[in-house]
């Protein structure tokens, strides 16, 4: 099998695109490239292990659609609601769905990756997955986990996946950025962010791809701007360099001919699209 790759299974933000109730031009495209659910990405590795980051509202959708059979953990990047709110649909994931005599057998609980911040909204949004109710219904059986025990001595490993967090600011919010490699083919998964400390750019410099936070031109508190995404991307040197979380300011076209300009071609980075799939073939 080949070494790990990533399928980008939203790269819209937070409205998703189309928007609701708007018919402008990239609401109404035929292109289906400018059709975006909410964030997140589906990883796999070499071995079978599968991982996605961020589990947003529509990833029962994103599940089906991207053939997603097996998940071994997930990634929260942080607790937004377009990042966070289908949780409750891994269930599936940390059920055996067969039963012997009656009774389900259970799987061991996925595990739940983020920060602490997040662990403890998890708790609060989600409170019944983490307090006795009455038989029926069903709901995951989650372990959450600090991704701050972990660092560059000491990194996550899952299967054939190492997985470094990478410390981001979302305005005012910490969010957790994630690089993850596999036989020295790494991906850094950098969205929600307005800002990257130096020591983050470090971490990620010289990756095979870089998905980078990437909002739209016009200034935003909590996002990149294209133009702040492509100073970024100069100083993270990736081999290539996908843009997301993208709103409906602009087409996908458009947003790549604006990229090309900025960049003046001296450097890769493009409009990353939902079933974008990055692995090494493609660097």
């Amino acid at each position: 099998m080949f070494v790990m790759q990533m399928i980008l299974t939203g790269t819209g933000t937070s409205h998703g695109i189309p928007v609701i109730g708007c018919s402008c031009p990239r609401c109404s495209s035929s292109d289906e490239r400018d059709i975006r659910l909410r964030t997140s990405a589906f990883v796999q590795a070499k071995d079978g292990t599968s991982i996605v980051i961020d589990t947003g509202p529509e990833f029962r959708i994103q599940a089906l659609r991207w053939h997603i059979t097996r998940l071994d953990a997930v990634l929260l990047t942080h607790t937004h609601a377009d990042h966070l709110h289908g949780l409750d649909d891994v269930r599936i994931f940390s059920h055996n769905c067969t039963r012997v005599k009656n009774e389900a057998t259970l799987r061991p609980s996925l595990k739940v990756y983020a920060n602490n911040v997040s662990l403890n909204e998890v708790k609060e949004r989600f409170s019944y997955i983490f307090k006795p109710t009455q038989e029926g219904g069903g709901k995951p059986r989650l372990d959450l986990v600090s991704i701050e025990q972990f660092n560059t001595d000491h990194p996550l490993t899952i299967g054939s996946l190492t997985i470094i967090a990478v410390p981001m600011k979302h305005g005012e919010l910490d969010t957790t950025g994630f690089l993850l490699e596999e036989d020295g083919f790494r991906i850094a998964y950098l969205t929600d962010c307005s800002y990257l400390p130096e020591s983050s750019i470090n971490l990620v410099k010289g990756c095979s791809h870089a998905v980078l936070d990437g909002l739209r031109t016009r200034a935003h508190t909590t996002h990149l701007t294209f133009d702040q995404a492509l100073e970024y991307a100069s100083r993270i040197q990736a081999k290539k360099t996908w843009i997301t979380h993208i709103c409906h300011d602009y087409s996908h076209e458009e947003i790549n001919r604006y990229l090309a300009e900025k960049s003046e071609n001296k450097f890769f980075i493009q409009a990353s699209y939902d079933g974008l799939v990055l692995n090494s073939s493609c660097c």
